[in-house]
């Protein structure tokens, strides 16, 4: 029987449980691609045969693809994204986003994306949709919300054992999947967003191991997401804060949460609300076309790499 630890009500946490990990991310922003039989997942993902076959079984048992026969009276079936599914395109779009502008090498995600409605090569925004006032770490507040409280998570899920030689050489998280596909890291993150900068009130808060912690800051530390600041000299104690770079994955995690606000509640009752400041209004998001300030769709963005590929709605 797996162990239980209590954490704070986190609904990035839910939809991250419910994505699953960095395996389950890469088929999800293969979908979008295009992707829809086994072998093509594989092929992409690189995921091993037994591997890809748990992942897709999950995000099909989790709501988030449907299988469909694959042609008239064949045996072999296809993957298609649900209306749940289709709802995590601006988490991906994000996603993408941040690694075209942190990491252009990032090997997961396109070069670049292109808007065909207005033909520019464009970055995704999020902005708010009462207002169309950017929306950043900044620009929001977090207050609880009628489902704040306590929760059970199931400690194997949350736990992925450390490299080799992680003690001296922090593992590459190149973009979002990397970081997200290990959901301690995530949440490590996330405790920022309350104001949480100092290491044993982050382990207070997630009731997160020693050597766990440690090694999830050494690694955001290591790229650049965090940076540490003394606050005592005698012994040497540090802060956590997000850099420039940390900062910009706050719209993948607030699109994170409004998903799962939306498809993950319990009573509909959300953990936290969050305000945006410039309105006054909660947060209701819209991603857009840096460009021509339109919303984006599967439909109309294309990816670019060596050639363009455009992002699918299957």
């Amino acid at each position: 029987m797996a162990r239980t630890r209590k954490i704070v009500k986190n609904s990035v946490h839910r939809a991250l449980n419910t994505i699953g990990d960095r395996w389950s991310q890469l088929i999800i922003q293969e979908a979008f691609r295009g992707a829809t039989r086994y072998e093509e997942f594989r092929a992409r993902t690189g995921a091993p045969r037994n591997t890809l076959s748990n992942r897709l079984r999950g995000l099909v048992a989790s709501g988030i693809f449907e299988q469909r026969a694959h042609r008239e009276g064949a045996a072999r079936q296809s993957y298609h994204l649900t209306p749940m599914g289709l709802d995590l395109f601006d988490s991906v779009l994000i996603a993408w986003c941040w690694g075209i502008r942190w990491d252009a090498t990032a090997p997961n995600g396109p070069a670049g994306l292109v808007h065909t409605e207005c033909g520019k090569s464009m970055l995704p925004m999020m902005v708010c949709r009462h207002c169309g006032g950017d929306i950043s770490l900044h620009t929001c507040s977090h207050h609880p919300g009628p489902g704040a409280g306590y929760e059970e998570v199931e400690i194997a899920r949350l736990h992925r054992r450390r490299q080799s030689g992680a003690e001296d050489a922090p593992r590459q998280a190149a973009d979002v999947v990397d970081m997200t596909g290990d959901r301690w890291t995530g949440l490590v993150i996330s405790t920022q967003y309350f104001g949480i900068h100092r290491f044993d009130d982050i382990q207070s808060m997630l009731d997160i191991a020693t050597n766990i912690l440690t090694d999830r800051l050494r690694v955001l530390v290591a790229n650049g997401v965090f940076e540490r600041r003394l606050y005592e000299m005698s012994p040497p104690r540090y802060e956590y804060w997000l850099t420039k770079k940390g900062k910009d994955l706050y719209p993948h995690a607030l699109a994170l949460l409004i998903w799962a606000d939306k498809w993950l509640l319990e009573d509909d009752q959300p953990p936290v609300i969050v305000t945006h400041n410039q309105c006054g209004h909660p947060v209701d998001s819209v991603v857009i076309c840096s460009e021509c300030r339109h919303p984006l769709t599967p439909e109309t963005v294309t990816e670019r790499r060596t050639k363009e590929r455009k992002v699918s709605a299957a």
